[in-house]
């Protein structure tokens, strides 16, 4: 049996903990859904950012930029979105 502080054995628990993420991933029916969506999922798994990007096939920077967006545009939603400044006249 091999020594359990052994350097290696670290690595062996790396992997599998990115395995276990992965099939939560899958298990939670997000695989079909945004990429900012399945990051953040596995963000909250205990993911860095950047392996989340690597599970994901892509880029780190690619994925924090589409996460703003996301959350842009959640925010906007829930304020009931942009103005254009103008106010609409009633009509009676």
């Amino acid at each position: 049996m091999p020594d359990l502080l052994d350097d290696g054995e670290n690595e062996w628990g790396a992997v599998i903990g990115r395995a276990l993420s992965f099939m939560c991933l899958h298990v939670a029916d997000l695989r079909d859904k945004e990429l900012a969506v399945q990051a953040a999922f596995l963000q909250g798994l205990g993911l860095t950012r950047r392996e989340a990007a690597k599970m994901l096939g892509t880029s780190e920077d690619s994925l924090r930029v589409l996460q703003y967006l996301a959350k842009r545009v959640k925010g906007s939603k829930a304020k009931g979105g942009k103005s254009s400044g103008k106010k609409k006249k009633k009509r009676s």
